[in-house]
């Protein structure tokens, strides 16, 4: 085995992942067929492959590859081993409690006046505009209506 920068050649690794995999085995009263199929580990008829589990359970397990840690770690909860003074695990990056930012929906704004964007003499002006402005900033809503009625007409 190729030797790490600490002086361990990857024994240790293995065996902290064995000792942890067969503990949680325990823990949980699960099989290797259990664990092998929650994983989705499976051999090439598409059975589960509990051999594969139980090379990490021996004397002499191999170093165990990305697939089988991100696996163990992602897919059964609470899996974690201790390393060379590091805890190896995974945690999700949002944490629970953290609200999830929602996609913005469209509202409906419901108006049933006529707005006279121009002049008698047919050129566009100020009066009778209609101005929406619609800013949403992490975790509120602002919203501003302006509305401008057109001279004499006494209502909006």
């Amino acid at each position: 085995m190729a030797s790490s920068g600490n002086g361990d050649s990857g024994d240790g690794f293995a065996r902290a992942f064995g000792t942890a995999l067969r503990g949680y085995l325990n823990e949980k009263g699960a099989t290797q067929v259990d664990i092998a199929t929650l994983l989705g580990l499976k051999d090439k008829k598409g059975k589960p492959n509990k051999s594969r589990l139980n090379s990490y359970l021996g004397d002499s397990p191999p170093i165990p590859g990305a697939e089988v840690l991100y696996l163990a770690c992602t897919k059964l909860e609470g899996f974690r081993f201790e390393y060379n003074g590091f805890r190896i695990n995974a945690e999700l990056l949002r944490r629970k409690g953290v609200p999830q930012e929602k996609p913005a929906e469209q509202m409906a704004f419901r108006f049933n006046r006529q707005f006279n964007l121009t002049a008698k003499n047919g050129t566009i002006t100020e009066v009778g505009t209609f101005a929406v402005k619609v800013k949403r900033p992490l975790g509120r809503i602002e919203f501003s209506v302006s509305l401008k009625a057109n001279k004499g007409s006494g209502r909006i």
